[in-house]
């Protein structure tokens, strides 16, 4: 029984291990979230808000994608402002929950194309990729922070003027997301499974101990030893004295001994007289002999 209820305590310690393991790789949540947008007819251009970048923290990426080259442009918000005065596009204003990026339509019935919208003096910085076009969160961030430290910027995103700003546009940032349970089954399968091992080898150190005594009885028969020494005395206390070695010789002694005396005692016996007998065997004197 001990040794069953060890099994059962080892396996469900490896249950509770497994268990932690699953939890922390095909039971594990989304170690990063995710909030997009997908732009129907967002104009020739998208303008992401200054600080929507970091919606998730100040680490995370952005992906951008469009029907041409993806071309993102820095500049300050004021300058941002009046090149699009007019002109119809959309803007990114947050993210109305952890998956959604928000959005803004403006100037719906504006002009519909920008010309050359890469190729203007009021751009600071222009990066032009294919899509999809990736930007490091954290890089930005650490530009806006440096040693040219600045207010937040908006990003301007166009392609080739004519074609809309993007298609769509991602935010992924990580998050510290675990399963709670899990320091708990690996602690705990970890602990049940070490009292099923220690019961389990006290169990086979058991179980030795009594086959050996089991065994130490058959030994000593095999030996000619008596198995229970109180069973051997009353053996030995059951036995006829006359079947001891030596017992049977001085027994027939007695008897002989007695068989003589018997013959003594009757040669002694006074009804009869041996001088009679004597006579009977003596030969004839000379006087009977003349008479």
């Amino acid at each position: 029984m001990q040794r069953l209820l060890a099994v059962l305590l080892v396996l469900v310690g490896l249950i509770g291990l497994a268990l932690g393991r699953l939890g922390d790789t095909v039971w594990a949540p989304d170690t990063e979230t995710t909030a997009s947008v997908t732009l129907e007819d967002p104009g020739p251009a998208v303008v992401i808000d200054p600080g929507v970048l970091y919606v998730g923290g100040e680490e995370g990426q952005v992906t951008i994608e469009g029907a041409s080259d993806v071309s993102v442009i820095t500049a300050s918000n004021g300058d941002i402002d009046a090149y699009l005065d007019g002109v119809h596009h959309t803007r990114i204003t947050g993210a109305s929950d952890w998956s959604t990026l928000s959005t803004e339509d403006v100037d719906p019935d504006g002009e519909a194309e920008l010309s050359d919208p890469t190729s203007s003096d009021l751009w600071r910085s222009v990066d032009t990729s294919e899509s999809p076009y990736t930007l490091d969160v954290h890089e930005f961030w650490a530009a806006e922070n440096g040693e040219n430290e600045q207010v937040y910027r908006a990003l301007l995103i166009v392609t080739d003027g004519t074609e809309p700003g993007a298609e769509s546009v991602s935010i992924t940032w990580p998050v510290d997301a675990e399963n709670a349970w899990v320091p708990y089954a690996y602690a705990g399968g970890a602990a049940v499974a070490v009292i099923g091992l220690v019961l389990l080898v006290v169990s086979l150190g058991r179980r030795r101990d009594e086959d050996e005594e089991e065994l130490a009885p058959v030994e000593a028969e095999a030996d000619g030893e008596p198995e229970d020494p109180v069973a051997a005395e009353d053996s030995v206390a059951d036995e006829d004295p006359l079947d001891a070695p030596g017992a049977r010789e001085v027994g027939e002694q007695h008897v002989w001994a007695f068989g003589a005396a018997t013959s003594g005692s009757a040669a002694e016996d006074p009804s009869e007289d041996p001088s009679e007998d004597d006579a009977e065997d003596r030969p004839a004197s000379e006087e009977d002999q003349q008479r």
